[in-house]
């Protein structure tokens, strides 16, 4: 019961954080995350450094007016793309005040990200759980052994979006069911989260109904990060 992907008017968001913690808890959610994306180029006006102590302020409010209801996460989407994102001049002192990280479009030469090799170095200056979101793995790695990707991002200690938004679909079905043989491969392996990248529907906080049918159908609940 948890959606850790979400995004509000600290980004490009329609919401304020506190109706998405709201709806959440509403729909019976035990983990709310917000995840505003994080001073990259991709959006017209990012989360930044500069009000970064207002976002976190905001959001430990939540946390304490929801405590015992729903656990409230901090944190952030981080770009891969170079050309958008500087990762040498992240503000890592401050990321670490955060409870998650994602990282959009690793090794996603559609979309310009580093690889995961690349991604190494900015993952081993992040101290809280990090993982991948909305990646379209069976197109990135068409002819990777599943193994092989899992045993890499558990090295790298990534966990993996079950991403439900219909945004991240082809033909007409979702990355994570196009890249169902990686999936399997991650069990035991590779932690797992469910996030919807919410941005305008309120509602579409607690869409997470068919991630936990794929969880389930593949038996890998053991899997979940925050279980």
């Amino acid at each position: 019961m948890m959606n850790l992907h979400t995004h509000t008017v600290y980004s490009d968001g329609t919401h304020p954080p506190g109706s998405i913690v709201l709806r959440a808890c509403q729909g019976g959610l035990e983990h709310i995350a917000i995840t505003d994306h994080f001073e990259t180029t991709k959006v017209p006006r990012p989360l930044t450094r500069d009000n970064f102590p207002r976002y976190m302020k905001d959001i430990k409010a939540l946390k304490r007016k929801y405590e015992g209801r729903i656990e409230v996460l901090s944190g952030v989407e981080i770009d891969t793309n170079p050309g958008r994102c500087d990762h040498g001049r992240l503000p890592y002192d401050l990321l670490n005040e955060l409870d998650v990280v994602l990282f959009e479009y690793a090794s996603d030469p559609m979309n310009g990200g580093m690889t995961l090799d690349a991604l190494k170095d900015v993952r081993s200056k992040l101290n809280m759980p990090c993982g991948l979101c909305h990646w379209d793995i069976d197109r990135i790695f068409p002819n990777e052994d599943p193994a092989v990707i899992a045993d890499m991002l558990s090295e790298m200690d990534l966990f993996v979006e079950v991403s439900t938004s219909d945004y991240y679909t082809r033909d007409g079905l979702h990355f994570y069911e196009l890249g169902e043989r990686f999936f399997k491969a991650f069990d035991g392996k590779v932690k797992l989260s469910i996030g919807t990248d919410t941005h305008h529907r309120l509602d579409e906080v607690v869409n997470i109904q068919k991630g936990q049918e794929f969880v389930r159908k593949h038996g890998l609940g053991r899997q979940m990060l925050f279980q």
